[in-house]
């Protein structure tokens, strides 16, 4: 095998079709690890911060892609003081308080191919952890290749491993009445009602944006209501943030323009009469639809439970696409929370961190550590 490092956007972009075919086979793969959604990401946020591309990519003697490595390399010497050299997925670690966040990013390797390709990208990275304090990765799956890298390395790497957050999905059953069975009597009751009252008091409609010209008006729509839902509860949204939107839009249009029917987007308005007061904003991934971002305007928030409204509709629509297997709420902090309400099963998500053992890391490992602990108790006896 070889293996190549590709750190222009130039090489990044003559990799798309290698790359998707790969992303399409590969076992981990999925919208996350599209090309169209990191090199899209790549071109939003390469100026965000210090950071530089570190793809590395795996190849037989044939000049057959067995496996990419999706990384880049971020300099942040306030955050990781005083590892600030960090070796992280592309797609995240945005320095504006983006958080676009792809969840279930992982190595993309052909299937039969997983120990070698493992092995030769963790050869390499420890031959060149001159380069890098740290491999850092968040919120990734349990059994991810990311926690197989390095294991057969001496003691110079450490290895830790920390729950973070669940993520929460349903398992589609045939009909949607057989969905709302699987609620609680209270839950079921909630969403009937509310919907009887919603057709009862409101000439609505709910359309879906599947133009490319109508995108961009569509994601400005969606940030506002994000902005008015997320204000509402006095929390900050990701829209805040000019790159989140100008990325979005970028890559809905792209991803309309490409059809592909593994990857697509739900994008869904609510209207009462011509105002649009909710909005649903989904990614299709195989038999997986990610629920990703909403918005809806507080008014009429509550009196017809807009955002439960524009779930139960959106879980409806993929019982009726049979090729949808999986309804994903993503990620959240806590466990309990409102999703688990739609009948999702919880599952937990992990951090994963190989730090390079020098002098630097030692201190730093130290810092945040045993100081950090003792910090905490002193504040709490205070």
């Amino acid at each position: 095998m070889k293996l190549s490092k590709l750190s222009t956007i130039e090489a990044f972009k003559n990799l798309e079709l290698e790359w998707e075919q790969l992303n399409d086979i590969s076992p981990k793969g999925n919208i996350f690890t599209s090309w169209l959604w990191l090199f899209t990401w790549w071109e939003i946020y390469q100026s965000d911060g210090n950071r530089e591309l570190f793809i590395l990519t795996c190849r037989d003697e044939e000049n057959n892609l067995l496996g990419i490595a999706p990384f880049q390399l971020i300099n942040n010497i306030k955050k990781y003081f005083p590892c600030g050299r960090q070796v992280i997925m592309l797609g995240t670690g945005e320095t504006d308080g983006s958080m676009v966040f792809g969840e279930y990013m992982d190595l993309l390797i052909s299937p039969g191919h997983e120990e070698p390709v493992i092995g030769f990208f963790s050869d390499y990275l420890y031959k060149e952890k001159h380069l890098w304090d740290g491999v850092k990765f968040h919120q990734l799956l349990d059994n991810s290749y990311i926690s197989k890298l390095f294991s057969d390395y001496d003691e110079s790497i450490s290895y830790t491993k920390k729950a973070e957050g669940f993520r929460t999905i349903i398992q589609l059953p045939d009909t949607y009445k057989a969905y709302l069975m699987t609620l609680k009597k209270k839950m079921r009751n909630n969403i009937t009602r509310t919907f009887s009252r919603l057709e009862r008091e409101q000439e609505y409609t709910i359309e879906t944006i599947d133009n490319v010209d109508e995108v961009e008006g569509a994601i400005a729509l969606l940030a506002k209501l994000n902005r008015s839902r997320r204000g509402d509860m006095q929390l900050s949204s990701s829209f805040d943030q000019i790159n989140f939107e100008n990325y979005h839009r970028k890559l809905s249009k792209r991803i309309l323009l490409q059809g592909n029917e593994k990857h697509d987007i739900s994008l869904r308005i609510l209207r009462f009469k011509e105002t649009p007061v909710a909005m649903l904003y989904s990614f299709i991934d195989g038999d997986t639809i990610h629920a990703y971002q909403s918005g809806f305007e507080k008014e009429n928030g509550q009196r017809y439970s807009l955002l439960t409204t524009m779930l139960t509709q959106e879980i409806s629509n993929s019982i009726k696409n049979k090729k949808l297997k999986y309804f994903n709420f993503m990620y959240s902090e806590e466990e309990a929370t409102y999703k688990r309400r739609y009948s999702g099963v919880t599952e937990t998500m992990y951090n994963i961190s190989y730090d390079n053992k020098n002098l630097k890391c030692r201190f730093y490992l130290f810092l945040h550590g045993p100081v950090k602990e003792q910090v905490k108790k002193y504040i709490i006896r205070k």
